[in-house]
């Protein structure tokens, strides 16, 4: 990434802060402090998952996690990270490979003219040396077979198991992690 690409990440993410600010401001000019308690509280809490997303160590990913809602205008991603201590550096590149891949299959199936909420869950699993990864997209597409087999023609990098959920459908896959 060249210094205009970053300057353009942190242009992005200023402006996504400064409206989270501007919003809080607006609340306590009116007045409503309950809001501002609960506007500022939802803004630690995006900082601390903020800070576990860094603290993987994996600065492919966590780039392309930061960028996400700037690159997509049809979909925005919300995350949360259930682990501490795990690094995910040596498989920066296959995570971002990965992701990018079910985007694709994601974008043909899906409504462009409608927004799609994902979800990313990052979770310890039984083995200490595995993470699971889960995307849960909200919001119905009338084609997870289509996608299903769009992620079965793609070389991915971990196999992908796709299950529909009452409001959308769930990709998992697990990965290994350093500790």
């Amino acid at each position: 990434m060249n210094e205009k690409e970053v300057v353009r990440v942190l242009q992005h993410y200023r402006h996504d802060l400064m409206n989270k600010m501007q919003i809080i401001q607006g609340y306590l000019s009116m007045g409503k402090v309950e809001i501002v308690e609960t506007k500022v509280t939802d803004f630690l809490e995006y900082f601390n998952e903020e800070r576990k997303l860094l603290s993987l160590n994996a600065p492919k990913f966590i780039l392309w996690v930061i960028q996400f809602n700037n690159k997509y205008e049809n979909f925005r991603l919300t995350y949360k990270i259930h682990t501490g201590n795990k690094k995910l550096q040596a498989i920066d590149n296959l995570l971002v490979e990965q992701f990018n891949m079910i985007l694709v299959c994601l974008t043909k199936i899906c409504d462009k003219t409608r927004l799609f909420e994902l979800n990313l869950q990052i979770s310890e699993t039984e083995k200490p040396s595995l993470l699971r990864i889960s995307l849960f997209i909200d919001g119905n597409s009338d084609d997870i077979d289509g996608f299903k087999q769009n992620l079965e023609n793609m070389r991915l990098n971990y196999m992908v198991d796709v299950k529909e959920t009452s409001n959308g459908m769930m990709c998992e896959f697990s990965v290994p992690c350093n500790i």
